[in-house]
């Protein structure tokens, strides 16, 4: 390296460590208030239904399906908390409720050798638990949202998002989608699309009908707005150890063993939890590393081969990456000839950022690459 380099490099990384430490300074002085998952609380352009109420659609979202196939069956009638009720046994429109039947393009099981891990109801208060009880153990999982959720916890949405979890839609209101006109059930699931969408940038392509309840007019609703229909094979019941008298949280831990020691015998998975309740967290927490022990746990979209989200056919999104101009500990590295390196988890290739180049700060440890770089002793 000629003595002009040498000099070149030395101006190089003076400047750019001050700039970067100018920068950090203006942007934590700019930085908004972080949220109680430890980023800015995601804010809304949109005004939205009332929580819990069944929405009503826009006009643009109705011209979506005004020109598409929807199969002419009937609304069915609710009978109080109990749903709809079906009679006779014939099921000419697929209802899963009522006779387990699956669409050609439903989903609601893993190849074997595989478990799609997936949770309900969120995001709530108790959701963060999870959260981070996911991220010790490397586990990404699939989450159905409700729309109501998304906009009373924006920054739990956002981080989950951002550690990698595949979001999914669980409607507006939480009703038996089969009981609802057309125009409801549109509304119920572009409202959530949109409330996901405003957080992270991204269109879910995965929704789960509650409580399972799905027939043909709703599949193909659901079709021609682009999302796929997720069930499940695998039930806990875990919301009963919050809500009915008797039912014993062993249960749960005894199906989940059950189920992995079948995992030679029932190939794979998908089974059904919910972040609803601190019991329902609390029995998340104790039966992964079962499950984990014992298949391959992952997302639904990864378990099949789909994407997650509508734009750009994308499977999983990596976490957000500062764009941030180069640091002095970039250029230092550059100039060593340091390379970068990706971390792959769970089949998502994430930018490690800064942390994954040579870093050096201000003062004595500039110095030290700076003479390293020139051949000194110090």
């Amino acid at each position: 390296m000629t003595l002009l380099t040498k000099l070149f490099v030395i101006a190089t990384v003076t400047l750019s460590s001050t700039y970067a430490q100018s920068s950090s300074a203006s942007a934590s002085a700019s930085a908004p208030a972080p949220s109680a998952s430890g980023g800015p609380t995601p804010t809304f352009k949109e005004t939205y239904p009332a929580d819990g109420s069944v929405p009503t659609p826009k006009p643009e979202w109705m011209a979506i399906i005004a020109n598409a196939n929807i199969t002419n069956a009937p609304i069915v009638k609710s009978s109080g908390t109990n749903g709809p009720q079906q009679s006779g046994s014939d099921d000419p429109y697929c209802d899963w409720t009522f006779t387990g039947c699956h669409g050609p393009t439903d989903i609601w099981t893993c190849p074997k050798g595989q478990w799609g891990i997936t949770y309900d109801d969120g995001p709530t208060d108790f959701s963060p638990k999870l959260y981070d009880f996911l991220d010790q153990r490397n586990q990404k999982a699939t989450f159905f949202l409700i729309g109501g959720q998304v906009i009373k916890f924006p920054q739990h949405t956002k981080r989950a998002f951002d550690a990698g979890h595949e979001l999914a839609i669980h409607t507006w209101s939480h009703s038996y989608l089969t009981t609802l006109t057309n125009e409801q059930i549109v509304a119920e699931l572009k409202w959530t699309e949109l409330a996901i969408k405003e957080v992270t940038g991204y269109s879910p392509r995965f929704f789960r009908p509650p409580y399972g309840d799905i027939d043909d007019r709703v599949r193909s609703i659901a079709t021609a707005l682009g999302f796929t229909a997720v069930i499940w094979d695998h039930d806990t019941d875990d919301w009963m150890v919050a809500e009915s008298q008797g039912f014993q949280a062993s249960w749960i831990d005894g199906n989940a063993t059950e189920w992995a020691a079948q995992n030679a015998t029932i190939g794979g998975g998908i089974s059904l939890e919910h972040d609803l309740y601190q019991q329902t967290v609390d029995a998340a927490i104790r039966i992964l590393p079962g499950l984990q022990a014992a298949y391959k746990v992952t997302t639904v979209g990864a378990c099949t081969n789909q994407p997650s989200y509508k734009e750009a056919n994308t499977t999983a999104v990596p976490s957000a990456v500062s764009s941030a101009a180069p640091s002095a500990s970039a250029v230092i590295s550059n100039a060593a000839g340091a390379s970068a390196t990706a971390i792959d988890a769970d089949n998502v290739t994430h930018n490690s950022g800064a942390s994954s180049v040579l870093t050096f700060g201000a003062g004595a440890t500039t110095v030290l690459a700076i003479a390293s770089i020139l051949s000194l002793t110090v």
